[in-house]
């Protein structure tokens, strides 16, 4: 679904918005339709592959008012995803790629065939989700508009198609066995029942027509896109198998049963299709996290009505409804807690294990799980708005992206077929010309045919993509695209923002120190300074409560207070007069609060204690480093990294906190305006290694879209994390490293893929077209081992990937 919006003109009432909302409302795959009458704006969903912003005009225009897209809309192309059936190997996808990038207003147009997944950007004045589906289909495949969440009919139908394919599978193997075992039983030596060459002929042709059966697709989708001009895979694979029968065919109307070819046709289909069967589970296996995801989703809910409770299904949940959560239930949409406490599993959304509390007000998070405690909780985001729905929508868009160091490969793919088919006419000519005789050159051009694997090209680096952006986003470690994740992987300085990054974001006591000889210790002066500050809500007095609170420390109560604003405060504590402040509340009862024996390191703000006019101590109050985060940067320096740190805060305290987390350089009183020019400063230095920016709020988002890689934290503002390329749901800082670790072993896998690919290929044709036996005396490729050859590739590539799942953050 998309958001369309239209200017209306001639609406003098509300009754006149009504007429539009209802007219509008009629149009098939039209929905939440809203009408403003004072700002004379139509809000629609729009389902494009139903419906055009043209019908939609028309409609209102019949209504009696006049529509128009807003000034430059219609310009403004959008993302939008289908899902294609039919492809077979990276040919189909180049061919699709090539026939919808012809249409006018499409651009940024993307195949990925591991994930069978079209993304582009259209101009929707220019372009409509239907054109694009009818060109889809013209080419010979299918398309739809891709949606979030399968339907159960959908998952039936996969289902039962995956059932039809291993049987079909299973068929081919085994009378392709059989077949294999007919033909070669003389040769090998084995049993076989006494039969003439005619009759074991026409035996071969009858086991045979199974197998050609079951691998049918071949032919049809082979021939078919190669009367296009389009061939892939398949054409290769009918092309050869046939020109084998046919020679079969042909040898036994002269009469000649012997050398026949029957079985070898059907040992290629079978082989292939035993590749296909590999490649399919594993590709299913890779691309599991989506699927994980999804299903974490509960299907009902109950909800809490003045009748009584009752099950609903989770699709018909409305925002401001009230659901009843018992233990063990996952919470089946985002929301906030209306009545009692519990502690919710929401590691599958950040990775982390540890079970978070929660009580009246705390929020709630969709197909987390709610472990001890019986909630009611208002529903708040629904749908595609929850957390989860737009998790999936992330690591979709990611999967189906293309990376750049995926654009040779795909390039290469989209005219690799015809380089075969060519090759294959030469060395059949060669051959033939060279004076081998008929049955050499056919051997020789069909194994040419049977070898070349344009899948393993294809599959080398989205399969890899799919893999490891689903493996990230179950730890936590959202990548937004396969950009993104390329250029994470060669991250030579990450920069920190300190505010709420590196350090809590809340003030809190760093320390206390008391002048020698002043006869009070530290816990009972900050035991006093939080007796005094105990009725304020100064964010600096809440600190001293709060450090006071957790040492358990001995309250005190205050007489005779006053408030000092600017200053401080005094009061009576015990008999005695005391004042807290800062220094100028110090100076001006003739107090030097600048003593050596107060001393502090980078504090960000202190409060001075007096007691009877005597300076007694000083507490020192800042922003703690949060956990973990000394230990990221050392995980970075591992990794050859540097990490610096971007403050707005005053010198001495970012100097303090870079020495103790031993940062490698640190930029201090920075305007928001300041961040991004340090980034690029810091680009300027990197010789060529990327930048990435760490960073939470809503000043950060400059410098995380200047950055090469913006990384924001799961508990920053949505602005921050929208302007990022990787999202870490959870805050823990020990997720930077890993998400550049991820990186890194993912783009090792595209590499190795990538090498395999060209390198199999490079060796294999060569091999197969007898180039090493004419040149060497090398060794000659039966057409069958060319197959097995040539299923092996592919289904080695997808298994390579698959070591992906072992990451660990």
């Amino acid at each position: 679904m998309e958001k369309w919006t239209f200017d209306v003109k001639g609406m003098h009432c509300a009754s006149c918005a009504a007429n539009v909302e209802k007219a509008v409302k009629k149009l098939e795959g039209a929905s939440e339709v809203y009408v403003n009458f004072a700002a004379n704006r139509l809000a629609l969903d729009a389902d494009p592959a139903k419906l055009t912003q043209q019908q939609v005009i028309d409609t209102v225009r019949a209504a009696g008012f006049e529509a128009s897209l807003p000034e430059s809309a219609g310009s403004e192309p959008v993302k939008i995803n289908f899902d294609v059936k039919g492809m077979h190997c990276a040919s189909c996808a180049a061919n699709i790629e090539k026939t919808v990038g012809k249409l006018d207003g499409a651009s940024d147009v993307y195949v990925n065939f591991a994930a069978n997944r079209l993304t582009l950007r259209m101009i929707p004045e220019k372009l409509t989700s239907r054109q694009v589906i009818d060109a889809v289909r013209e080419a010979g495949y299918e398309a739809s508009v891709a949606e979030a969440k399968q339907s159960a009919a959908n998952e039936e139908e996969e289902a039962s198609e995956a059932k039809r394919e291993l049987f079909r599978f299973v068929t081919a193997v085994v009378f392709a066995a059989l077949l294999f075992y007919t033909a070669m039983h003389g040769m090998l030596h084995l049993p076989f029942f006494p039969i003439s060459d005619k009759a074991r002929a026409l035996l071969e042709i009858v086991l045979l027509i199974p197998v050609v059966w079951a691998g049918f697709r071949f032919y049809t989708s082979g021939f078919r896109s190669l009367f296009r001009g389009a061939p892939n895979m398949d054409s290769l694979i009918a092309c050869g198998t046939a020109a084998a029968a046919a020679y079969s065919f042909y040898l036994c109307a002269q009469g000649e049963f012997k050398h026949l070819y029957f079985d070898t046709a059907g040992m290629i289909v079978a082989l292939i299709m035993l590749g296909k069967f590999l490649e399919g589970r594993s590709r299913r296996r890779a691309s599991g996290a989506i699927r994980e995801l999804l299903e974490l989703a509960p299907e009902t809910a109950v909800l809490v009505t003045p009748q009584g409770d009752r099950v609903v299904p989770a699709a018909e949940i409305q925002p401001g409804d009230r659901l009843r959560v018992k233990p063990g239930e996952r919470i089946p949409v985002d929301g906030v807690v209306e009545e009692g406490e519990t502690s919710m599993d929401e590691s599958m959304l950040s990775g982390e294990s540890m079970p978070v509390e929660k009580a009246p007000g705390s929020e709630v998070t969709g197909a987390s799980v709610n472990k001890n405690g019986s909630i009611v909780m208002k529903a708040t985001r629904v749908g595609s708005d929850t957390v989860l729905a737009r998790i999936v929508q992330l690591v979709q868009d990611a999967q189906g992206s293309r990376p750049p160091i995926a654009r040779l490969a795909d390039r290469i793919s989209g005219w690799f077929v015809w380089a075969v088919l060519g090759i294959s006419a030469v060395t059949f000519l060669a051959w033939l010309l060279a004076g081998a005789g008929f049955p050499a050159a056919l051997s020789f051009a069909l194994a040419v045919m049977v070898i070349a694997c344009p899948c393993a090209l294809g599959l080398a680096t989205p399969i890899a993509l799919i893999v490891g952006i689903g493996q990230g986003a179950k730890s936590g470690i959202l990548i937004k695209s396969g950009a993104a994740l390329e250029t994470a992987g060669r991250i030579s300085t990450v920069v920190f923002d300190k505010t709420g990054t590196l350090t809590v974001g809340k003030p809190a006591v760093t320390e206390v120190r008391v002048i020698p000889g002043a006869g009070f210790d530290a816990d009972r002066m900050l035991a006093a300074a939080a007796s005094a500050e105990a009725g304020s809500e100064h964010p600096l007095a809440q600190a001293i409560v709060t450090a006071a609170r957790e040492k358990k420390l001995e309250s005190w109560k205050a007489e005779q207070f006053t408030a000092r604003p600017g200053f401080g405060l005094s009061c009576r504590l015990g008999g005695a007069e005391w004042l807290f402040g800062n220094a100028r509340l110090m100076r001006a009862v003739g107090l030097e609060p600048e003593v050596p024996e107060l001393k502090l390191s980078g504090a960000g703000s202190v409060v001075y204690a007096a007691r009877n006019k005597k300076l007694i101590g000083v507490i020192g109050i800042g922003d703690r480093l949060k956990p973990g985060a000394a230990d990221a940067v050392a995980r970075l320096k591992s990794l050859g990294i540097r990490s610096a740190m971007l403050t707005g805060d005053n010198n001495a305290v970012a100097q303090a906190i870079a020495a103790e987390l031993k940062l490698d350089e640190f930029r201090a009183e920075l305007l928001p305006g300041d961040k991004a020019k340090a980034l690029r400063e810091f680009q300027a230095a990197a010789n060529g290694g990327a930048v990435a920016m760490v960073g939470d709020g809503i000043n950060d988002a400059p410098a995380l879209a200047q950055a090469d890689v913006g990384i924001a934290i799961g508990s920053g503002t949505a602005i921050a994390m929208e302007a990022a390329d990787v999202v870490l749901m959870n805050s823990d800082l020990a997720e930077v490293p890993a998400a550049i670790r991820l990186s890194r072993a993912t783009m090792r896998i595209i590499r190795e893929n990538l090498f395999w690919a060209f390198f199999y290929n490079a060796i294999g044709i060569p091999l197969a077209a007898g180039v090493f036996y004419a040149l060497f005396d090398g060794p000659i490729l039966n057409p069958v081992f060319g197959a097995l050859a040539m299923a092996a590739s592919s289904v080695s590539v997808v298994l390579n990937a698959l070591r992906l799942r072992g990451f660990r953050p």
